[in-house]
């Protein structure tokens, strides 16, 4: 047999279940431990799969890592881009992507946050920042028009929304401010709904910290 049909077959398919369970399993262990504290022998022990097949699917855990996060980036501007086509008012689109918010980040652990942005040799911060810039793209070209539509307030500088969504990466990582919050979602959900919101009670503010 030829050596690239020995090399196809030596490769899991990316829709393949194994797959697909290494990926389920990898965000179950981050998310509650970290990247660093988790190792390859136990993400395929609780996915239920050999080393071998392991290792078939990705070189290492960082780029299980990266799957990981590419696979929730998609997951997650699938949906936003879906609450932006509804036919709603901005502001329940607001409400809507503020929830989204919530379920996405619920559980979340600082030692996944620390092992994303503080390590620099796995180029994760690097992977996470692209991604996020792509993201942004999309959402500013969203935030324009609705300031365009009267939506948001008309003397709020893009560029300055802009700054805050960069801020909004430091502030999550910054152990202070961490500290004065019982996990990492109760901070991401204070950040976007001040983000959102502002200081003025709002009787639809999101979900309480």
């Amino acid at each position: 047999m030829c050596k690239i049909c020995n090399i196809a077959e030596m490769t899991a398919q990316p829709d393949s279940p194994k797959h697909l369970e290494l990926l389920r399993t990898a965000k179950q262990l981050f998310w509650k431990h970290g990247i660093r504290r988790v190792s390859v022998e136990e993400i395929c022990r609780e996915a239920g799969v050999s080393k071998m097949t392991f290792y078939r699917a990705f070189p290492n855990k960082i780029e299980l890592a990266k799957a990981m996060l590419q696979e929730m980036f998609d997951e997650s501007m699938n949906e936003y881009k879906a609450i932006m086509a509804k036919d709603i008012p901005f502001e329940e689109k607001v409400r809507e992507q503020l929830l989204l918010k919530f379920k996405g980040t619920q559980g979340i652990s600082a030692e996944l946050v620390r092992d994303i942005y503080s390590n620099q040799e796995w180029g994760l911060r690097e992977f996470m920042e692209q991604h996020t810039e792509q993201a942004l793209k999309v959402i500013m070209d969203d935030f324009a028009q609705a300031q365009q539509k009267g939506w948001i307030r008309q003397d709020m500088r893009l560029d300055f929304i802009l700054y805050l969504f960069h801020k909004m990466q430091e502030w999550i990582t910054d152990e202070q401010l961490l500290a004065s919050y019982r996990d990492t979602h109760g901070l991401i959900m204070e950040i976007t709904n001040f983000f959102f919101y502002g200081l003025i009670p709002h009787e639809s503010k999101g979900h309480e910290n």
